[in-house]
């Protein structure tokens, strides 16, 4: 049984080519040569998806891309969006995180994720915090949510204690604040925050500030010029929300993943990393949950569809369908919560894929 993503969205607070014009801005557009796309791909009907992105109920969807066997299939933008605007994805960048200390793991800057963080940083500020259990935590407590602190973005303290650590001029400082109320490895709590002490370790054993570091290894090899990060009270980048992408791109990364972490020939990222990544570590609201990614599954006719995703507030979504060659992505706006994403899926795109 799938679930509409609700909770989980509210969960994940953040801050917060032709161009019709008519009740919604509307762009259908494609990159993608037809010879590329083999021919079975033209084939897919999603006159359903359409009727149903014209209606008022999904005015809040700004962007939405479906791939298939490598090829973009359908593409459209809306309220004022279109192919070259980036995009607040919000907690996906939680996903490309992991994806950077899984880079950064296999190039050999860091040598385990189960060594205790508190060894990058011992030439900090911050060294004489890891007390009182902190000095446990390994980054693959961080990766799996499971740090143990006292900390989870869900219901109204959660909201407000995010919110405060937002304002702060440090937030590793502000989060090494948080006290520690489980075993880490012992329970699975989403929190933003945490998610910014994997920057630390990224920096200082690839000696290359995050953003330069992602640019190198990640962004560049896939063609993917236009990023735009959070920035931090203290102007580092943020790790957990706020990166502003091209949808596009964040396809691109899908494809990349897709292709088992190559791109154009060259690895970029160990399958070995991205299996360990998707395979279930805990479980967030009934979700299964990895290094920083979600897995989920569909029921399509009595046909179990698996998909592994990234997502964030606001219905923010890269979503794989490995067993389909497929990729959905999805940017909007529905800051209120009030879409059903997980039905739009389910009813208006995966049938026209299992076709």
């Amino acid at each position: 049984m799938g679930m509409n993503w609700h909770p989980i969205i509210n969960g994940l607070l953040v801050l917060g080519s032709l161009l019709a014009t008519a009740c919604r801005d509307d762009q259908h557009s494609s990159p993608v040569e037809a010879e590329q796309v083999p021919d079975a791909v033209h084939s897919l009907d999603f006159d359903s998806l359409d009727t149903a992105l014209e209606t008022d109920a999904y005015a809040d969807i700004d962007a939405l891309l479906v791939l298939k066997d490598g090829g973009l299939v359908y593409e459209r933008y809306f309220n004022g969006y279109d192919a070259d605007k980036v995009h607040d994805f919000a907690s996906v960048t939680k996903s490309i995180t992991s994806l950077l200390v899984g880079i950064a793991t296999d190039i050999g800057h860091i040598e385990s994720i189960d060594e205790p963080i508190h060894r990058y940083y011992e030439s900090t500020v911050h060294s004489e915090a890891f007390k009182e259990g902190k000095e446990r935590l390994t980054l693959r407590h961080l990766l799996t949510m499971q740090h143990g602190l006292d900390c989870d973005d869900y219901g109204h303290l959660g909201m407000w204690r995010f919110r405060l650590w937002l304002k702060a001029n440090d937030p590793v400082q502000a989060v090494l604040l948080f006290p520690m109320n489980k075993q880490p490895g012992s329970v699975t709590a989403y929190c933003t925050a945490s998610t910014e002490l994997l920057r630390i370790p990224l920096e200082s054993s690839t000696g290359l500030p995050v953003e330069t570091f992602a640019n190198e290894v990640l962004f560049h090899p896939l063609g993917i010029n236009e990023v735009e990060w959070e920035i931090n009270g203290d102007g580092s980048v943020a790790l957990g929300h706020g990166i502003n992408m091209r949808p596009r791109d964040v396809a691109t990364i899908g494809l990349m993943i897709e292709n088992g972490g190559v791109w154009d020939g060259k690895r970029v990222v160990s399958a070995a990393w991205l299996a360990d990544s998707f395979a279930r570590h805990g479980t967030l609201l009934g979700i299964d949950y990895g290094y920083l990614w979600y897995a989920e599954e569909y029921n399509i006719g009595g046909e179990t569809v698996k998909s592994y995703l990234a997502m964030g507030h606001g219905g923010q979504f890269l979503i794989l369908f490995p067993e389909l060659n497929a990729i959905i992505v999805i940017a909007a706006s529905d800051y209120e919560m009030k879409l059903d994403f997980y039905q739009l899926i389910a009813e208006k795109i995966l049938p026209s894929l299992l076709e």
